[in-house]
């Protein structure tokens, strides 16, 4: 049997605070993820959406400019803190500074695993049809305070003890892996914000993105579309999944890169190889 922290932690914590069991209702954020292949339509770590791009995908009307981020996730090598359900992101907004956060987001296979409170945001992701459950905490920081290329575990602990929640929930694991702790390759993702064409759906904001090594190596790119609602519109925003996944394959680009980003851009960090 796996020896979960994360939810040793949470009894222990239970034990002298008023908890319960999350519902569904309290997932009431929503995220639908379409993996896609761009083919040649882009080259690659493109900061600028070609013709070809927008001919191929000119189901969605795209902005010109899309905001530039720096990220990078925290573990050790044998992931510590995976196996805790837990993963911690540093993620520098290189457009908008002032919108740099760290997340700690923990996974449960149900809502009613977390017995979480005072969270950010509690969501329900959709990739193929397939939901899974996080509960995410963002602390704000300074780029000043902190370099994503070469992040000082002990200044990420300053940040993080100023969330006492936060703190109170992962300081003891932090600590004990405090000593091995590593980051993993630096991402460059660009965001182009943009609106379906179809007038049923233009009041929902599609985000295209890229993600790609900082550094350029190994040449990697992960694609995706996605779009977020609120648990009340689930019946429109499944029909917006259901068009965009049809007009997606339609192109015949492929799906592209499938599979979490997160544990793709561990994939190819050699500190957790």
């Amino acid at each position: 049997m796996r020896n979960n922290l994360f939810l040793i932690s949470l009894v222990n914590i239970c034990l002298s605070s008023s908890c319960y069991a999350m519902s569904t209702d309290e997932f009431n954020n929503l995220e639908y993820h379409v993996n896609a292949g761009v083919g040649n339509t882009l080259p690659y770590d493109a900061d600028t959406l070609t013709a070809d791009f927008k001919q191929k995908f000119d189901f969605i009307k795209f902005d010109d400019e899309p905001s530039l981020k720096l990220v990078t996730f925290i573990d050790t090598p044998d992931r510590t803190f995976k196996k805790s359900d837990l993963s911690i992101r540093v993620r520098e907004h290189v457009s908008n500074p002032r919108k740099s956060k760290i997340t700690v987001k923990f996974r449960a296979p149900d809502p009613s695993s977390f017995n979480l409170t005072g969270y950010t945001k509690a969501e329900t992701d959709y990739t193929d049809g397939r939901p899974a459950y996080s509960v995410s905490y963002d602390v704000p920081y300074s780029p000043a305070d902190l370099d994503v290329k070469k992040v000082d575990f002990d200044k990420l602990a300053k940040l993080l003890k100023k969330d006492d929640k936060v703190w109170e929930l992962i300081g003891k694991l932090y600590n004990d892996n405090k000593q091995n702790l590593n980051q993993t390759t630096v991402m460059r993702t660009r965001d182009w914000d943009g609106k379906f064409v179809d007038k049923q759906f233009n009041n929902i904001e599609v985000n295209f993105q890229s993600w790609t090594p900082f550094y350029r190596q190994p040449r990697v790119t992960y694609t995706e579309f996605s779009f977020k609602g609120n648990l009340k519109n689930k019946s429109e925003l499944e029909k917006a999944n259901a068009q965009l996944v049809e007009k997606v394959n339609a192109t015949g680009l492929g799906k592209g890169f499938e599979g979490s980003k997160t544990e793709g851009t561990f994939d190819l960090s050699k500190a957790f190889n």
